[in-house]
């Protein structure tokens, strides 16, 4: 059976010539958690021809209750697999090339280049900024998402006098950890939800050249009170588009950072542990680590020796490295667990 588009065919900023420009069109989208469900069911069942997914999580039972394009029988394998197989069966005409890495410095720019919009789907400041410094410097339109609880908020970047950047709203990236995330701060799953729909929305009005594409504006929502307002967020005055006055190339990956290991113990014998997850994650799987949560542990990182070598854990892994990350810069000598405590074999 073929995909049947004719309910929007019908629309007037659609019809025939733009279907076929959607069959054309190629789509980046970053992370395929609580934002990526969606725009991956929406773009595909709108036919966007050419979907390209970066992922490298394995799913997991928490991610059900907002990540509706998975199922328990298959917590365990890698989301990258799952979500391709998933837009399989909702439009088998839609072509999907999986990376099952991490977006990073070695790979934005190529990654970026050869996709027509890329969509930011993660839930961490680095890879945002990541996203949105690679979009400007490859000329190429993002649409990005942030959500807390139960709000959250929406902008467009493209290379036009009428759209800032990230940058242009924030210099510099807000540390990783200082804000929390789903894991720390929790979600009710429709939020990440809706959100990921208005990322689907905004990236096929770009493709068809609608009009409403949130130019220079933030849009900001909070489900509390249904309440929603646009803040201006025009770009720069030094920034003459396409160029950018900030962003003059990516900031280099880290590669010491991470450490790979089977177990706890044999990380004891190297480094001092110190465990950065919630109070409610560490008492219900508790470890053997000084329990810190990251958030009192970025507050105060004095509370760490000068020279001493450190190895954070969290449960994934993506925690500890953002926590990582902002102490080395005041020299400590911190490294992060590679998959986090997931990833142990014993």
């Amino acid at each position: 059976m073929q995909p049947d588009y004719s309910r929007q065919i019908l629309l007037k900023d659609v019809g025939a010539a733009g279907q076929e420009i959607l069959a054309q069109s190629r789509v980046l989208v970053v992370g395929a958690g609580g934002l990526g469900s969606p725009v991956l069911q929406y773009l595909a069942g709108a036919g966007v021809g050419f979907l390209g997914l970066v992922e490298a999580d394995v799913l997991q039972a928490s991610n059900l209750h907002r990540q509706p394009i998975y199922e328990l029988a298959q917590v365990g394998r890698p989301k990258a697999e799952l979500a391709a197989a998933a837009v399989a069966k909702l439009n088998p005409m839609v072509h999907v090339e999986t990376h099952a890495e991490r977006f990073g410095t070695d790979n934005a720019l190529h990654l970026v280049r050869t996709h027509d919009v890329v969509v930011d789907c993660t839930d961490n400041f680095r890879t945002k900024f990541l996203i949105n410094d690679a979009a400007v410097l490859a000329g190429r339109p993002a649409v990005f998402a942030s959500v807390y609880q139960y709000e959250g908020q929406l902008q467009v970047y493209q290379p036009l006098d009428s759209h800032g950047c990230l940058r242009c709203v924030w210099a510099e990236a807000t540390a990783d950890g200082l804000v929390g995330n789903c894991a720390e701060a929790g979600v009710l799953g429709p939020v990440p939800g809706a959100f990921g729909a208005l990322q689907a929305l905004l990236t096929l009005k770009i493709l068809l050249k609608m009009r409403g594409q949130l130019e220079g504006e933030l849009l900001l929502m909070d489900f509390t009170t249904f309440t929603s307002t646009k803040l201006k967020a025009p770009r720069r005055r030094e920034c003459i588009a396409p160029r950018c006055a900030v962003v003059r190339e990516l900031e280099r990956d880290d590669t010491e950072i991470e450490i790979a290991l089977d177990s706890l113990e044999e990380a004891a014998r190297a480094f001092r542990l110190i465990d950065v997850r919630t109070p409610e994650e560490f008492a219900v799987r508790p470890t053997a680590a000084r329990h810190v949560p990251m958030a009192a542990l970025l507050a105060d990182p004095a509370a760490l020796a000068q020279g001493a070598p450190y190895l954070l854990v969290c449960a994934s892994g993506k925690r500890s490295l953002a926590a990582a990350r902002e102490l080395r810069k005041l020299g400590l000598n911190v490294r992060s667990l590679a998959g986090g405590l997931q990833g142990l074999t014993h």
